[in-house]
């Protein structure tokens, strides 16, 4: 006979699952993971590159050249020399044009803007007294090209005489603009002093 306390033992004592094991909700959030975690990881190996990794080429010497001075490259030895030789024209012309007290000696390799910036500037020294000046040294600095516009660097050591016998010596920062004429040759388009208080801002 069964004992008058059989749900109590039943209770006590839970007849084995005929269904089979049962799988921890924790080991299912952990398998769920996993799962997810590979198809991520797949995911992540497709996006990769599968071609070869391509290497950084460095700048040729006319790119870096050109970034270097906004856009314009250092010209060439001839070049250079054509420069020069402009602006020890223009330099030369305006000793003569205040040697022979005529500020409004043309420059033949100027633009006309520029030739009639140096005749207001040449009148203004004779009114201040300048009666001589003279150029004493030019240090040449970069001269760069850009299509049919250059410009040079060049420091330029001169020294002025007064009408009371007074010399004063200065040495300056040229930053002078060349342009080519209708001719292909080089002409002096602007100076500026850029170290002069007041002076405009270069490029």
């Amino acid at each position: 006979m069964l004992p008058s306390n059989a749900p109590d033992w039943e209770a006590a004592n839970p007849p084995p699952n005929k269904g089979g094991p049962r799988i921890s909700a924790g080991l299912a959030v952990t398998l769920g993971l996993l799962i997810v975690l590979i198809g991520v990881i797949a995911f992540a190996v497709t996006r990769l590159p599968t071609g070869p990794v391509a290497r950084p080429t460095a700048p040729t010497p006319a790119a870096a050249g050109a970034a270097a001075t906004g856009g314009g490259v250092t010209a060439d030895a001839p070049t250079q020399q054509a420069i020069q030789d402009v602006i020890r024209n223009v330099d030369d012309a305006q000793v003569q044009a205040i040697a022979t007290n005529n500020p409004r000696l043309s420059i033949a390799t100027a633009t006309p803007e520029f030739n009639a910036e140096q005749a207001a500037g040449n009148q203004d020294l004779l009114d201040n007294g300048v009666t001589e000046v003279k150029l004493l040294n030019i240090e040449w600095g970069q001269i760069t090209v850009n299509g049919n516009s250059a410009n040079a660097t060049v420091y330029e050591t001169w020294t002025m005489t007064l009408d009371d016998g007074t010399t004063v010596q200065s040495r300056d920062r040229n930053i002078y603009t060349l342009v080519k004429d209708n001719s292909g040759n080089w002409v002096v388009q602007a100076d500026v002093h850029p170290d002069q208080p007041g002076a405009p801002p270069t490029n």
